[in-house]
């Protein structure tokens, strides 16, 4: 595997997931759901934070995903109706349409074995008809169209999203595929929790692992990003270098 860069100190990281975990608990058990949403939309502004605190440059199309991440966090905390929830479910597909532009950079790098091949048919078979299944349970629990049509394409786009980032583990199997991987599905795991507890039946338990797992998955991103960085930085670094040692012993030859 690559070697990546961490920066902060891994007992602090714990501490502060510990006492989110502990601190959003305490509040849905007592029916209290304003702090565990305000948590979402401040750990996006908290991780920007950090990282311009250690970087100065981001690339672009990471800092779109965050501001569409915060954005849509912000819509479905500050509800002002029908209307924030379809500005929300916008901003939030947005973020997972950049995530799997990133994931189709890597695609062209990846070699398909028969295995391999095999398995992920069968994986998006399987996720197909899950989505089916799902859309002919929920359908006529949708206000409008509008309403139904968004939620349709954040299910084919989740999907799409697992799958390809599944396939880039598979190939890569690097740190940083895992990483991706493994944010992917905590988005994938918190939207479902979310649209049982919004359109089935609603359990504080649930509710409260939509949550944490949607702050896990911005820290992840983060990690993901700052690693992303740190790594072209040092590759940069390591070819100047390279390259005026070779300058410098041809002059001195």
């Amino acid at each position: 595997m690559k070697h990546v860069y961490t920066g902060t100190s891994t007992g602090v990281i714990v501490i502060l997931f510990l006492a989110l975990f502990l601190i959003n608990g305490i509040a849905m058990y007592f029916e209290n759901n304003v702090v565990p949403n305000i948590t979402k939309f401040i750990s996006v502004i908290v991780v920007l934070t950090v990282y311009f605190s250690r970087l100065n440059h981001m690339a672009n199309v990471f800092l779109a995903i965050f501001i569409f991440i915060f954005l849509g966090d912000i819509f479905s905390v500050f509800g002002f109706g029908d209307l924030a929830y379809k500005l929300s479910k916008t901003f939030s597909l947005g973020s997972y349409i950049l995530l799997i532009f990133i994931l189709l950079g890597k695609l062209k790098r990846i070699k398909y074995e028969g295995l391999v091949s095999v398995y992920l048919v069968i994986i998006l078979l399987l996720n197909s008809y899950f989505l089916y299944v799902l859309y002919d349970i929920l359908k006529d629990n949708f206000s409008d169209n509008v309403s139904l049509v968004l939620s349709i394409c954040h299910g084919i786009i989740i999907i799409a999203m697992s799958y390809l980032a599944f396939a880039v583990y598979l190939s890569k199997e690097s740190t940083q595929s895992i990483i991706f991987l493994v944010m992917v599905f905590c988005l994938v795991f918190s939207d479902v929790l979310t649209y049982i507890c919004n359109l089935y039946v609603y359990y504080w338990v649930f509710d409260y692992l939509a949550i944490m797992l949607h702050i896990v998955s911005g820290y992840l991103f983060f990690r993901y990003v700052f690693n992303h960085h740190k790594i072209i930085n040092v590759t940069t670094k390591v070819v100047e270098d390279d390259y005026l040692i070779k300058n410098t012993e041809r002059l001195t030859a």
